[in-house]
């Protein structure tokens, strides 16, 4: 039995979406990429419950999408099931002093906006991270002024396409279970159900002002008008210098690959001038690698994620 057929028999339970030969390009701020066999969208933890049956089932390769901010879907595209989690998990509340519950799913964007409401502190280093909570635990995600370590308590997880048994799992985060860019206690088939933060009470007015200051800093700063996975590399290991600073020394700023270009606004976004494919955006990574460790002795690392 192939993989739609297997899930065509769990249709009539299902509450989300199945989705069959879907092209990704439509699904990621790269707005690229190839079709994906299936793309399931849960709306429900029996969803979840179904959609693991079958991975238990068929062995079938499979990939949490969360917003799709930090990726890169391939021209050939994935042979296997893509699960997209944006419509469920996307609670945000603070169920005692000093700590909020946050969903996954939900937005950083939104959160942010409830933390004004709310009076939120301690929070506005996430700020212009365009991506999902469940995303930014996964990469640890951050910008100048902190990471998501900084805020993050403890985790809630499931594990996917092991057991028949879907068991929730909280887990509290411990010294060293973050560094830059890196989660250490998650693995590919762990799915994030939500995240304990820490808050600072602060007045409503302070955290907005704040915030939108940084989002002020970050649309002069950043090519946001164009379609991009947001920061492409990590900054390098051994040198003082930025990831943006390498790729400007090397003269590569502004450089173009088919469709793709090395921002000229930020050097480390490569962006979708509109008709790029993977292949163009990675023969840019691939260039500022080559060039970056040559003729510099500097090893770039990516942080974008290319599936």
């Amino acid at each position: 039995m192939n993989l739609e057929s297997r899930f065509l028999e769990i249709k009539n339970q299902w509450r989300g979406s199945l989705e069959f030969n879907v092209n990704l390009s439509r699904y990621s701020y790269y707005q690229i990429g190839g079709p994906a066999a299936v793309l399931a969208t849960p709306k429900s933890f029996q969803d979840l419950e179904l959609l693991n049956a079958v991975l238990v089932d068929t062995g079938a390769p499979f990939f949490i999408l969360g917003w799709g901010s930090n990726l890169l879907f391939r021209d050939e595209g994935f042979a296997g099931v893509i699960i997209r989690m944006k419509q469920l998990f996307t609670e945000c509340e603070e169920r005692e002093a000093g700590l909020i519950h946050v969903g996954a799913s939900l937005g950083c964007s939104t959160l942010l906006r409830k933390a004004q409401e709310k009076g939120w502190g301690g929070l506005a280093h996430l700020t212009g991270i365009p991506g999902s909570v469940g995303g930014m635990v996964v990469m640890n995600a951050g910008t100048h002024l902190g990471e998501m370590k900084d805020a993050c308590v403890s985790v809630e997880r499931v594990r996917l396409g092991k057991l028949k048994l879907l068991e929730r799992e909280t887990l509290t985060v411990q010294p060293g279970d973050f560094s830059y860019r890196h989660n250490h206690f998650l693995n590919a088939h762990d799915l994030v159900l939500s995240a304990c933060l820490k808050i600072t009470p602060t007045d409503p007015s302070q955290v907005k002002s704040q915030i939108d200051d940084l989002y002020q800093r970050r649309k002069q700063t950043q090519p946001v008008e164009f379609p991009s996975c947001g920061s492409v590399f990590m900054n390098p290991q051994g040198t003082p210098l930025k990831a943006w600073q390498v790729i400007d020394q090397l003269g590569l700023r502004g450089t173009v690959a088919g469709g793709a270009q090395i921002s000229e606004k930020h050097s480390n976004f490569i962006i979708n001038r509109g008709s790029a494919k993977a292949a163009d955006v990675r023969k840019l990574i691939e260039l500022v690698k080559q060039k970056a460790q040559t003729e510099l002795g500097i090893l770039m690392k990516e942080e974008v994620k290319v599936l």
